[in-house]
């Protein structure tokens, strides 16, 4: 899957501007159970660390769910998990149509 993203990304024009940093920040703090969101942007890709009030990786599952409904572009979306102990880590990726979209790793702790 690593393969996949690697090479969608390659085919993607990513943007990175005001409009998608206020959505992810919005949407990131806006989710039940949320306690902290945090989004920086490095070289056109975001990194959007989300801490959850109490941590469990069932509701890790949600809080992405509720996030990738939210965020994700309707023409295209995917993206890669990892348990990681303490948190989860989702690489993800969503373009329009017209192959411009964004790339982030969401971190859920």
């Amino acid at each position: 899957m690593y393969r996949v993203i690697n090479e969608y990304l390659n085919k993607i024009d990513l943007q990175d501007n005001e409009d998608i940093y206020k959505k992810l920040y919005s949407c990131g703090k806006d989710i039940p159970g949320v306690g902290e969101c945090t989004v920086t942007v490095h070289f056109k890709r975001y990194i959007v660390d989300i801490r959850l009030k109490k941590y469990s990786v069932d509701k890790a599952a949600k809080v992405f769910n509720q996030f990738n409904e939210e965020v994700s572009y309707p023409y295209s979306s995917m993206y890669v998990r990892f348990n990681e102990g303490s948190c989860v880590r989702y690489r993800y990726i969503t373009s329009k149509e017209d192959k411009k979209g964004f790339y982030c790793d969401i971190v859920i702790s």
